[in-house]
């Protein structure tokens, strides 16, 4: 069994990155690691952006629910 860890670049390219690929795409593509390193600045950015995704993922299966 493998242990998947990534480097995350800084910030600046995190949301230049976060820009070409998309929300949705951006999350899903660091998800799959199972640790992080890098500076705190942007860890602190990749887990907003992930936190902003779940958000509206639950928001989406309410208003599905609702319905």
């Amino acid at each position: 069994m493998g242990f998947n860890q990534c480097y995350l670049r800084d910030v600046e390219d995190l949301q230049s990155e976060l820009t070409s690929v998309g929300l949705e795409q951006f999350v899903k593509r660091y998800s799959k690691y199972d640790s992080w390193t890098g500076s705190s600045k942007s860890m602190e950015f990749l887990e907003s952006k992930i936190k902003q995704y779940e958000e509206i993922i639950d928001n989406t299966i309410s208003i599905h629910n609702r319905m």
